[in-house]
């Protein structure tokens, strides 16, 4: 696969985990509540909610180092898939245990696993034709 495509999923990539992981660890009330969700405002709970939010910025510093320097490409494209196929995965178990979320949250899981599996794709589409040149 070309090497627009790998920078377009990882632009993607790099877009969704910067506005995803500000609004979880700088305002995670409005994210939340957009989804039904009310948080209770203790400091353990805004702590176990903030964490994953800092989580996903680094994955859109590997993202965005990965549009900008080649050698991060695989690096960008590894941390983008896992992180996006871990969150779809895991909204899928909860689809199966809990029953269905609201709507957004089935969205969410939709574009998740989309662009986690078009990561994955420019990830193995890399190995199997790696570039002639270093």
């Amino acid at each position: 696969m070309n090497t627009l495509s790998k920078k377009a999923a990882l632009a993607l990539s790099a877009l969704t985990f910067l506005v995803i992981g500000s609004l979880i660890v700088f305002a995670p009330e409005l994210l939340f509540s957009s989804n039904g969700i009310t948080l209770n405002p203790s400091a353990a709970m805004m702590s176990e909610v903030r964490s994953p939010g800092v989580l996903i910025l680094l994955a859109c510093f590997a993202a965005s180092m990965g549009l900008f320097y080649r050698s991060w490409e695989t690096i960008g494209l590894l941390v983008s898939a896992a992180l996006l196929l871990g969150y779809g995965t895991g909204r899928l178990v909860s689809l199966a245990l809990d029953g269905m979320p609201p709507a957004p949250l089935v969205a969410a899981a939709a574009v998740e696993l989309g662009l986690g599996c078009w990561c994955a794709a420019q990830l193995l589409a890399s190995r199997a034709n790696p570039p002639l040149h270093a």
